[in-house]
């Protein structure tokens, strides 16, 4: 119970959560209900989640939703929502821009060898797209958007980042490393979809805050390769669909 990447993220929760209840005891909140402080706890844990694996978007649009929630506070009502959500998406694009290979040590130490990623930008629906290869193991990044993936051939790892967007990812050509593969899912205001082959076991196993994780069709416990699918999902939906 007290152990792993959940309680990391609720110890997060739960300390910025003393803090705020010790600041509205010395006045400190005055006017500033609830919800408001439980939402910027989770995102306060989102914004440290994404320092702490470098992920650039995390970061960028867990600042923007804090600003929101809190503009009157901040007295910033004049940038919010849509100048700040599209500060963030430009400064999104532009640090990667900036610093391609910084997101990406991670599946360079995961993977055997290095890999690139392709960036897809979508005008109509401001949006980004990118994705990433490293060995075995894959990334998909989704920003304002709609998005579907295909995977084919080896993969141990996939990791997948979506914001206000919606993204499906097909595993029936997929072949995983040793029977089994990792899917790591941080999804915000957007939803999720993985397609697998009947005869696979998928374990659920994601964090879960004003949202749903769930499978549909069949499962089979017998099966000889293993999706463990983790993370958190905040206003947002995962769920896997049997083919």
């Amino acid at each position: 119970m007290f152990g792993g990447k959940k309680s990391v993220f609720w110890g997060i929760v739960l300390l910025v959560l003393a803090a705020s209840l010790l600041a509205g005891r010395l006045g400190y909140l005055e006017g500033i209900g609830f919800w408001p402080v439980l939402l910027s706890a989770v995102l306060v844990a989102f914004l440290i989640n994404g320092i702490a694996k470098g992920k650039f978007g995390t970061i960028m649009f867990s600042v923007a939703f804090l600003i929101i929630i809190n503009d009157e506070m901040l007295h910033l009502e004049a940038i919010t929502p849509w100048p700040v959500l599209g500060a963030a998406l430009l400064c999104t694009i532009a640090l990667k821009m900036l610093f391609p290979g910084f997101e990406h040590w991670r599946y360079r130490v995961m993977g055997k060898s290095k890999g690139g990623g392709i960036y897809t930008g979508q005008i109509g629906g401001v949006g980004m797209i990118y994705d990433g290869q490293s060995g075995s193991g894959r990334q998909y990044e989704n920003i304002f958007g709609s998005s579907v993936k295909y995977i084919s051939g080896d993969v141990s790892y996939v990791s997948v980042e979506n914001v206000f967007g919606s993204l499906s990812i097909y595993f029936m050509d997929a072949v995983p490393s040793e029977g089994s593969v990792n899917v790591q899912v941080e999804s915000v205001f957007g939803s999720v979809v993985l397609y697998v082959p009947e005869e696979w076991t998928v374990r659920l196993n994601v964090q879960k805050v004003f949202a749903s994780a769930d499978g549909a069709g069949r499962c089979n416990p017998d099966g000889i390769n293993e999706m463990c699918v983790s993370g958190e999902v905040v206003f947002g939906a995962v769920k896997v669909i049997y083919v």
